[in-house]
């Protein structure tokens, strides 16, 4: 098998930088707590209560699948993974456990290793999503279960992204960081702690440091792909997963899927 393309290596090279300088840090208690109760990978997580799971969570980011086991299925181990050094130090002051730097299109980690495997908005921003489901799919073990959310392409976000993110990082190359504090960032500030009110039915306050980094996540990231839920349910019949459910999470914003692996024999 070749290895990866000088466009490949050169699209994980920005993307390992991108989340260095602005690290993953959308972790507060009321989100993890909206996650756990409504969303496609708290089900899954409930499941393994009382169990002594091994979980894996690529693309960790802030580690919230780490404080949702602890809060669910105390009895589970995760192991999160993520390409950006940045985060993951970030997020070992707060969600300490072990933690891997790695990319998720070849994780060194062996087949079959993990009960249940969790990406949760991730495969997106990698040069090949389609690879990284397959590498995903591969760690699950047989009879385990993998749950991986991506941005949908039926979404509002889509053209927000698309047209949008051209711009602002145009104009992050004028005026800098410093001027889209100043400019643009307050706007986003008070328009996600809106959006944060409805959808989660009660006032949630994010830290500055942690709006902005959300703000280049979802503004500024240097690729990211969209995706429909039937283009995710033919990746899994093609990695030989049956799905168990699909929805639209979010605010509609992300496509998620549940998968299990047959059992051998």
């Amino acid at each position: 098998m070749s290895g990866p393309g000088e466009r490949e290596l050169r699209l994980r090279a920005r993307t390992q930088a991108h989340y260095d300088r602005y690290p993953f840090r959308f972790d507060q208690r009321a989100i993890v707590r909206e996650k756990l109760e409504n969303r496609v990978m708290g089900r899954a997580i409930r499941a393994l209560a009382g169990r002594s799971a091994r979980i894996l969570d690529v693309g960790c980011g802030a580690c919230r699948v780490a404080q949702m086991v602890r809060r669910e299925a105390g009895g589970g181990r995760v192991v999160g993974v993520d390409l950006s050094l940045a985060t993951l130090r970030a997020a070992a002051r707060h969600a300490p456990g072990p933690l891997v730097n790695a990319d998720n299109q070849n994780l060194p980690l062996r087949s079959g290793c993990a009960d249940l495997v969790i990406s949760n908005g991730v495969l997106m921003v990698t040069p090949d999503a389609q690879a990284s489901f397959r590498e995903l799919a591969r760690i699950t073990r047989p009879g385990g279960t993998l749950v991986v959310s991506v941005y949908d392409l039926r979404s509002w976000y889509y053209p927000v992204y698309r047209y949008g993110s051209p711009i602002v990082r145009g104009l992050r190359d004028r005026i800098g960081d410093t001027g889209l504090r100043l400019t643009l960032f307050p706007l986003w500030h008070v328009g996600v702690l809106g959006l944060l009110a409805v959808a989660l039915r009660r006032p949630c306050w994010l830290p500055l440091e942690v709006s902005w980094n959300l703000f280049h996540d979802q503004l500024t990231t240097p690729h990211c792909t969209f995706h429909t839920r039937e283009e995710l349910e033919g990746w899994a019949r093609e990695a030989g997963l049956r799905v168990e459910e699909g929805r639209r999470e979010a605010a509609r914003q992300l496509v998620t899927l549940r998968c299990v692996k047959p059992a051998l024999g």
